[in-house]
């Protein structure tokens, strides 16, 4: 026994172990979720979100070093025109330049007769709250639908029953599931997520609509599904800050490339591309998949406007597609 331990006291030694291996998991989610942002301004976000929650993480310097040079680029943006001053403050509404990118909007006179920029000669510090607000309802689009996805992708998920969900499990769910037994037994829950997108002649609302499925047999998770219609389209519109026409093919495929990244990055730490890839063609609308070590994920994309977007995962302990 003591030259088993002696042996494996000098393996150990001898090993660099990654200070990332001892991550706490909420570490890692939020770690996960600032790798996996798409847009610019939302990566500075999400960094300074991680960096407020763990200022000694395991990522800590790296992402430290994204923001301090990511960030004082964004602002020399803002110093171009009001709509890059604006998307500062609408990104980072506690960054260490808001309150100068805020009075960068005011000073920037080439849309006076903008009911906004009145509203902030007014009142800047009311105008400067709304601003956050909306942003805050826009970023809780993705905060709601990648926790779901992070609930699929832990591994504790899978065999699990409902009244005994793990943690990231039971967070999504908040103890409000429609549950339906018999053939096909599965519980769901439901959210609209609405949101304002600013535009040149005011503002536009929008809403996602996405439902959250878990599939059962014998009581126990084998399938996970999140669906809404044309949610990739919405998704995409609360990210990018821009309005989307669903009809539109130019904006389809921009929903569609925003979803690869985004979603790609969110099955990454699990299912790496480069170990993971799929190895059957493409079905009818499938934007990414990927396939290992008993998981497989479908992300499938309505082919018309209105049509339901997928993403469909089945854990190590799920059965084969087609046997549920």
């Amino acid at each position: 026994m003591w030259l088993l331990f002696a042996s494996l006291t000098s393996l150990l030694s001898s090993c660099a172990v990654p200070p990332q291996m001892f991550a706490a998991p909420s570490d890692l989610s939020d770690y996960r979720t600032f790798r996996m942002a798409a847009h610019e301004g939302r990566r500075l976000y999400e960094a300074q979100r991680y960096l407020k929650r763990h200022p000694h993480g395991a990522w800590a310097d790296e992402v430290r070093a994204v923001f301090d040079e990511e960030e004082a680029a964004w602002f020399e943006a803002a110093k171009t025109s009001r709509v890059r001053a604006r998307e500062y403050v609408v990104d980072l509404p506690e960054g260490p330049h808001a309150d100068a990118a805020r009075t960068l909007m005011v000073l920037f006179d080439e849309h006076q007769d903008d009911v906004e920029t009145l509203a902030l000669l007014a009142d800047v510090q009311r105008t400067a709250a709304k601003l956050d607000y909306e942003t805050g309802r826009r970023h809780h689009v993705s905060d709601v639908i990648l926790a779901e996805v992070g609930a699929l992708m832990d591994a504790a998920t899978w065999g699990a029953r409902l009244d005994a969900p793990p943690p990231t499990l039971a967070a999504v769910l908040r103890g409000e599931v429609e549950p339906t037994w018999g053939a096909g037994a599965h519980a769901q829950r439901k959210d609209s997520l609405i949101f304002v997108i600013p535009t040149p002649t005011g503002s536009q609302a929008s809403v996602v609509d996405v439902t959250f499925q878990l599939w059962l047999e014998a009581g126990r998770i084998v399938q996970g599904v999140l669906r809404g219609d044309d949610l990739f389209v919405r998704w995409t519109e609360a990210q990018l800050v821009r309005v989307l026409d669903a009809g539109n093919p130019a904006d389809r495929k921009l929903a569609a490339s925003t979803m690869v990244d985004v979603l790609g990055g969110a099955l990454e730490a699990v299912l790496p591309a480069s170990r993971c890839p799929s190895t059957t063609p493409p079905g009818p609308g499938e934007i990414l998949t990927r396939a290992c070590d008993g998981w497989t994920v479908s992300v499938r994309m309505g082919e018309v406007p209105g049509a339901l977007d997928v993403v469909d995962v089945r854990g190590p302990r799920a059965p084969a597609p087609g046997m549920r």
